[in-house]
């Protein structure tokens, strides 16, 4: 099985990097190598679909 790499440092240990990126008013998950601190992809802070679901249970709503 391969190993994911860093394209900056080759580290092949990542991190989630909770970051308010200026000028925004949201929070995202930076997923970044915990060497060098390059980032490697983002991620929504609150999952949208987890919100929906419990949403849905609250207004009584069955999702399927």
């Amino acid at each position: 099985m391969t190993k994911s790499t860093c394209i900056k440092c080759d580290g092949t240990i990542f991190e989630l990097k909770v970051v308010e990126p200026q000028g925004s008013k949201f929070k995202m998950n930076f997923v970044q190598c915990k060497s060098c601190g390059g980032v490697v992809g983002v991620q929504e802070f609150y999952s949208s679909g987890a919100l929906i679901h419990k949403l849905a249970e609250k207004l009584g709503v069955k999702l399927s």
